[in-house]
């Protein structure tokens, strides 16, 4: 798992994983359907066969119907074994293909369709006392449907649709037929049966005999399903690959949001203070330092920009501070300022003072670990609105009785910051970078906001603090406007605890007569 440094970045390679996911699901699913052509193949014989089998059933039952309705033989005017009537009839059923009457085993009355009589190899089937089907084995795929009247027997040949089947079909020279009525060696048969690569078998029962219909197909007639197997293929294989590809980027992105990640980071003890000093511009003494949360991820520092404004919008500062509060109090034992007039400030959500027990929470710490409120300073955001300022003052109130130093940070570029003054225990105001910009170039416009903060904290008995000031020329006109408490990188970038003591050594060595801070 990595941490991305801009959230598209993060977004980016999450999707070109996921991406690379689809062309290899969908890769691996369509080979893997490769017998798709064979299911399309076996369904369409399913349908197929479904359909031919009602056909024989209808064509048989139609054809009895109409046998029922021919006349008796004396009606039929046979002259010389063919009938004008049976010709010339027309009937309801379509499937049906006249032969005659027999008598006796010979044909005397025919509709001339047909000029074979059937022989004697032929194999009769019972379909009740009354009806026989029978196959004539010389002549394949003929089935004669009998009914016995008499001494004479009304024979029709009732045709199966299998022909329309052919038909309807690309190949129909790469379809077989068998069909078995009851008794194994009752056997229609149509193409190559020995050949057959794929078949589908239904029954259609006839009165009380059970016909068997098998249609079969060689590998040509799959073979005319290759195009559309392939295009279902492809779809299962999209819908497949799409599905889980949309499935591991939510993963990922769940895995590896920034909120996931703090709350790891949390429970890895991942956050640190970095100090960045506060020095008196009149002589270089250091009078305390700004503790900036730092996440120190893998090996690796994420920058504050990257994590900070999104867990104050998602809740997740509160238990940043305090893991940054528990590190800053050993620090400063750790230091050597404890009872001095040195200070460590801890910034504070709005949110937080209102909404959390995070002063108790601090007082309580510090009178446990025996550390004097003046070593403690905390900076609340004017960025920020202070949604309850009645809640507000009472709970900051405690920190001020606790002796705990009340700033208002970023000064003059949001909510309220001079009201607070008057309704807060605030004792010092920081005069934003927006600022102390100003200082670089002659008649910039927010020169005068400069000028009017500081006026406004003289006279209001409030002390201040210039952070961002990155040069001598800043840092002489501030102490001449009256702001003697100066950071930024004039003086240090922010740096670990250690790297701040070894700071102050040389710092001190480079500042000869420098007060450094009376107990």
């Amino acid at each position: 798992m990595w941490f991305a440094t801009d959230p598209k970045t993060l977004c980016y390679r999450h999707a070109t994983l996921a991406a690379s996911t689809c062309v290899l699901v969908f890769a691996m699913c369509f080979f893997s359907l490769g017998s798709m052509t064979r299911y399309l193949a076996s369904r369409a014989l399913k349908r197929q066969t479904n359909v031919l089998a009602r056909g024989l059933r209808e064509a048989a039952t139609g054809t009895r119907h109409e046998l029922e309705q021919l006349p008796p033989i004396e009606a039929l005017d046979c002259r010389n074994g063919t009938s004008d009537i049976l010709a010339q009839r027309t009937f309801e059923n379509p499937y049906v293909r006249w032969i005659g009457i027999r008598q006796a085993g010979e044909m005397i009355c025919r509709s001339g369709v047909v000029n074979r009589d059937p022989g004697p190899s032929a194999h009769v089937h019972p379909v009740d006392d009354v009806w026989s089907i029978e196959l004539v084995d010389d002549k394949p795929g003929v089935v004669y449907l009998i009914q016995r009247r008499a001494n004479a027997e009304y024979i029709a040949i009732p045709e199966t649709m299998l022909f329309d089947f052919e038909s309807s079909i690309d190949c129909p020279q790469c379809v077989t037929y068998q069909v078995d009525v009851q008794q194994p060696d009752f056997q229609v048969k149509l193409g190559d049966w020995n050949r057959v690569v794929l078949h589908q078998t239904e029954e259609a029962i006839v009165g009380r005999t059970r016909a068997k219909l098998t249609v079969g197909v060689l590998q040509r007639y799959i073979d005319q399903l290759q195009f559309e197997g392939r295009i279902l293929a492809a779809g299962i294989s999209a819908i497949v690959a799409l599905t889980l590809s949309f499935m591991l980027y939510g993963l990922l992105m769940r895995q590896t949001s920034v909120a996931s990640l703090v709350r790891l980071g949390l429970r890895h003890n991942e956050f640190l203070p970095y100090y960045q000093p506060i020095v008196d511009g009149r002589d270089g003494s250091v009078l305390g330092a700004e503790a900036l949360a730092r996440w120190y991820r893998r090996g690796k520092m994420v920058p504050p920009g990257q994590f900070v404004p999104f867990a104050e919008e998602n809740g997740l500062i509160g238990p940043i501070t305090e893991q940054i509060v528990q590190k800053v109090l050993k620090d400063l034992k750790d230091l050597g300022w404890l009872g001095t007039n040195r200070y460590i400030s801890i910034n504070a959500e709005p949110d937080q003072i209102v909404k959390t027990d995070f002063c108790q929470s601090l007082v309580k710490q510090l009178i446990e670990s025996g550390i004097p409120g003046r070593n403690i300073a905390v900076e609340i955001t004017e960025r920020r609105q202070l949604t309850n300022l009645t809640e507000a003052r009472n709970r900051l109130f405690c920190l001020a009785d606790a002796g705990i130093d009340i700033k208002i940070d970023d000064a003059g570029t949001g909510f309220g910051g001079f009201s607070y003054v008057q309704e807060l225990p605030v004792s010092t105001l920081k005069i934003d970078k927006m600022f102390v910009d100003t200082l670089r170039t002659e008649g910039d416009a927010k020169r005068p906001v400069l000028d009017a903060i500081i006026h406004f904290a003289r006279a209001s008995g409030l002390s201040t603090i210039a952070e961002g000031v990155e040069t001598n020329e800043q840092v002489d006109y501030l102490v001449k406007a009256g702001v003697h408490a100066i950071q930024g990188y004039v003086y240090s970038r922010p740096m670990s605890a250690e790297k701040l003591a070894s700071w102050m050594k040389e710092h001190e060595m480079e500042t000869p007569g420098m007060i450094t801070g009376s107990r």
